[in-house]
């Protein structure tokens, strides 16, 4: 058996518009074969359950970055499992980060919707789905500093002692419990889709942009780096990764035909 895992923003989705139209041929390759493509994403339950109606999906699905894993269940409704704290329990401890960066933070529970949409291009209504937030917390730095993948795990040796973890993505970054992370969610998936009878195992890729998406990336077979918007790709630190030449939603069906036809 196979699956895909695959990022929303910057990977299925486009940067700018959130169209999925490049990658429509890479998820027929994948309907076409029986591979069940779950999407991965820091989007909130309710602007994933949009997407996921949208690409008429049977696949479990994880949001808020692991944060939250949804079951399909017959006639439509889904299983929600959370992992860690809860967003209220995270904000109560919002005050280590500010102290640890240093800087002016803004959680996305304090903008408006008006500042949320100015943000990230989203229209209002998903705008509001944006601040429902189970299990994470989106924030930004209302100043600017410098960020690398070395700067954060200094960070988050301190937040380790208070099983606490901050992740980032194409626009926000994550405040969430240390377990409930990309990684966590894919291997609960991968044990769902595992069969106890089954002799043969099962093959798994995952494709992603952001910071956010590396463990997600150690958790499967082949892990596939997408090129962002402007051609940049990040440090992930995995030797064997692959690296699409396109960015964005052309990338992942890219990746989908080198992997799978």
């Amino acid at each position: 058996m196979e699956i895909v895992f695959s990022d929303l923003d910057g990977t299925l989705l486009d940067h700018f518009t959130y169209s999925y139209e490049e990658a429509i041929p890479g998820i027929e390759i994948l309907r076409q074969r029986s591979i069940p493509l779950v999407l991965v994403s820091s989007k909130t339950e309710p602007e994933m359950k949009i997407l996921h109606r949208e690409l008429n999906l049977d696949s479990p699905f994880i949001f808020e970055n692991g944060a939250g894993i949804a079951y399909p269940r017959n006639g439509g409704s889904f299983k929600i499992e959370l992992l860690g704290l809860d967003t209220g329990s995270l904000f109560d401890k919002f005050f280590l980060i500010k102290e640890l960066l240093g800087t002016p933070l803004k959680a996305i529970g304090e903008m408006e919707a008006d500042e949320i949409m100015e943000r990230t291009g989203l229209p209002k209504e998903i705008a509001q789905f944006a601040k429902m937030r189970r299990a994470s917390l989106p924030f930004i730095m209302e100043k600017d500093t410098e960020t690398d993948i070395n700067y954060l795990n200094r960070i988050n040796e301190t937040l380790k002692e208070h099983k606490l973890i901050v992740t980032k993505g194409g626009r926000f970054f994550h405040f969430s419990s240390i377990d409930a992370n990309k990684g966590s969610a894919v291997k609960k998936i991968i044990d769902f889709y595992t069969c106890p009878e089954q002799s043969e195992s099962i093959k798994t890729a995952a494709m992603g942009d952001s910071e956010n998406d590396i463990p997600m990336f150690n958790s499967v077979d082949i892990p596939v780096l997408i090129r962002r918007y402007d051609n940049s790709i990040i440090k992930t630190g995995i030797d064997d990764i692959r690296i699409t030449e396109k960015s964005g939603p052309a990338g992942f069906t890219e990746a989908v035909k080198e992997i799978f036809l």
